[in-house]
């Protein structure tokens, strides 16, 4: 997926962007989310309690330099109402294709493929005095995340989950060798904190495959955590055998 600017430049981005999707049911249907990328690092470790961290949810606390918010697009009044409001703002306006609005995890995963996009034009432009938005992968902040992950509650888990492994898929797609390592090492780190049934490693190598059919399992397993997290356990069944005749189509074209 790639972003497509409709208002401002993708030379040289604000900074903060409403970005949009459409309803792949109803094109009329005009889901959003804004996204902010701060102009100063800030280490939010430093100002949150260690009890406090697991009310974050998805956001980084190392590194809280781009995020975007809600995690996932909410229902607007309206392409008009997105462009008033863009425009009495001086927002960026990013439209990232159509989503299934019924997948939340698909829709969390296209929101942080899209903040990575707007994130790195936003370093390129800024390169030379602004750190690099991925931070150092050296740096002490991996023991904050073990921290951390042992605090979070299932569910911002699987949030987090989410984020990286979107994370690693546009590495993938994008050819970031060293963002794709990070990520990876991330999910692994993440994945002691999780279940051995929700197959993290799984997840892991379909992200890593690259391509439609991949993409489309990484969303199934993904669905598929989900669902085992809330014991919805019919619709579990249903992506199973969806995810089994993927596979199977895989192994047949090869």
């Amino acid at each position: 997926m790639a972003i497509e600017f409709e208002r401002g430049d993708k030379e040289a981005p604000k900074g903060h962007a409403i970005l949009y999707f459409q309803s792949a049911s109803d094109p009329k249907e005009i889901w959003a989310t804004y996204l902010v990328i701060l102009p100063i690092s800030v280490d939010v470790a430093k100002y949150v309690p260690p009890i406090l961290m697991n009310q974050m949810g998805d956001l980084e606390i190392e590194d809280f330099r781009a995020f975007a918010f809600p995690p996932a697009p909410e229902l607007i009044n309206g392409r008009d109402y997105l462009e008033e409001l863009a425009g009495s703002r001086g927002d960026d306006v990013l439209f990232g294709g159509s989503i299934n609005t019924a997948e939340v995890p698909a829709a969390m995963m296209a929101v942080t493929e899209a903040l990575q996009q707007y994130a790195e034009l936003y370093s390129a432009t800024t390169e030379g005095y602004l750190p690099s938005i991925h931070g150092d992968p050296d740096a002490e902040g991996l023991g904050v995340s073990e921290v951390l992950y042992g605090l979070m509650s299932e569910s911002d888990k699987l949030g987090e989950l989410t984020k990286l492994v979107g994370r690693l898929r546009f590495a993938v797609e994008g050819g970031e060798d060293g963002l794709g390592r990070e990520a990876e090492s991330d999910i692994a780190l993440l994945a002691n904190h999780l279940p051995e049934e929700f197959q993290v490693p799984r997840l892991i190598a379909s992200t890593k495959a690259g391509g439609p059919l991949a993409a489309r399992l990484t969303d199934l397993c993904l669905q598929r955590c989900f669902h085992l997290a809330q014991e919805e356990f019919v619709k579990l069944g249903q992506v199973e055998k969806e995810i089994e005749t993927l596979e199977a189509s895989g192994e047949a074209s090869r």
